[in-house]
């Protein structure tokens, strides 16, 4: 059996389309897959207050990991991949290396979200942390596609920018 492959998920567009890509490479390589869902504190604090009533961050978090627990398991319908949702407090980015190296895990999956004047050349802040300090491959899945992304600062490892459909 292949190692294992671990994706992140939360409740984003960009997060679907990362497990949606990850559960294909683990179908196509019989590998197991790892949704892992960080219980992040400041990405649902915006979220705290709702309808003009002030909602815990922790029943925010409880509901946040309820719908992506839902939305995991709608991908994952009818998929020939053994897999499971795990659930882990902190840093996404730190979060995600630790299970990748507890597990040991080939790949890292993550949506990559767009920021600043430049649009499509910068990836989101977890998906630069993890390229920068994973020591397994990382797949940045943006608009639907893959991009296969390494660390230059490596010679060995060459940024690829090879795209597939995802």
């Amino acid at each position: 059996m292949a190692d294992p492959i671990v994706v992140g998920v939360d409740t984003t567009a960009d997060s679907l389309k990362a497990l949606t890509a990850a559960a294909d490479l683990a179908q196509e390589h019989a590998a197991p897959l790892i949704a892992l869902h960080v219980r992040h504190e400041p990405s649902v604090a915006s979220l705290a207050n709702v309808a003009g009533e002030a909602v815990t961050i922790e029943t925010t978090l409880d509901e946040v990991e309820q719908i992506t627990r839902t939305q995991v398991a709608d991908v994952m319908a009818g998929r020939q991949v053994d897999w499971r949702f795990a659930v882990t407090s902190g840093d996404p980015a730190h979060e995600l290396l630790k299970a990748a190296v507890e597990h040991h895990a080939a790949t890292i999956v993550v949506g990559g979200r767009s920021h600043g004047v430049v649009g499509g050349l910068v990836l989101g802040s977890v998906a630069q942390k993890l390229v920068r300090k994973s020591p397994v491959s990382v797949l940045v899945v943006r608009d639907g596609h893959t991009h296969s992304v390494s660390d230059p600062s490596h010679p060995q490892d060459a940024v690829t920018g090879v795209t597939r459909n995802a």
